[in-house]
């Protein structure tokens, strides 16, 4: 990617609503082979190629991540997606990404399995060095952006995925495992610590402030009026 911004949205569109072959094409285009993947349900760690004893197989990261993005789309085949922002912080590489999805069981009838959640997928980049085919010298250590004051004549650079990050809210995950309710009962629980606070701070500040004050001996500035 050069424009990671504007580039992440076709991306995460093939891996998530296209075929097959469009997901290990964006795959192989946009991940490191060691690429990372963390999720509330699955992980992958980062890993480069190893050769599976006994055969001539080769396996690295990016593959698992494949098969996740690969059962993901087995089972909802049908994903409903918007983005609603992005935002890249290029002096750390890290690329946000806003996302509304909404994910359905196409084995249960009538939809009655679906999850509308929201999250927010947090993306490293590393920008490295390309060949003439714009795949990464992977042999190179990353580049860094002032890199590009330099006078000498350098190969081109682009950015590509070392891991992604999922983040979402619990009653957000909780619509996958549960979508009938087990969301309301969290902000249910939420609701219910809410109150427990404001009863903590109402009936409980000063009996506190002065155990932590006479007792222990503490500063109390954080929580009794001066």
């Amino acid at each position: 990617m050069d424009h990671p911004e504007q580039q992440i949205q076709h991306i995460i569109r093939s891996l998530t609503q296209y075929s097959r072959d469009d997901q290990r094409t964006a795959l192989e285009d946009y991940f490191l082979p060691d690429a990372y993947f963390v999720h509330p349900f699955c992980r992958v760690p980062s890993f480069g190629d190893y050769k599976i004893p006994f055969t001539d197989l080769t396996i690295n990261s990016r593959q698992f991540v494949f098969y996740i993005y690969q059962w993901y789309r087995i089972l909802s085949p049908d994903i409903q997606l918007t983005i609603d922002s992005t935002s890249f912080d290029k002096n750390k590489n890290l690329l946000y990404v806003t996302i509304r999805q909404t994910f359905t069981l196409w084995f249960v009838p009538f939809s009655l399995w679906q999850a509308n959640v929201k999250l927010v997928t947090v993306l490293e980049l590393q920008r490295l060095s390309t060949d003439k085919s714009h795949k990464p010298l992977l042999s190179e250590t990353p580049v860094p952006v002032n890199d590009d004051l330099r006078l000498t004549p350098q190969p081109p650079k682009l950015y590509f995925i070392k891991g992604q990050q999922d983040h979402y809210q619990v009653e957000d995950f909780l619509k996958f495992i549960a979508p009938w309710g087990a969301s309301l009962l969290w902000m249910a629980w939420q609701l219910y610590a809410t109150f427990i606070c404001a009863i903590g701070v109402i009936f409980l500040r000063f009996p506190i402030a002065w155990f932590q004050k006479h007792v222990l001996r503490r500063d109390t500035k954080a929580i009794k009026t001066q």
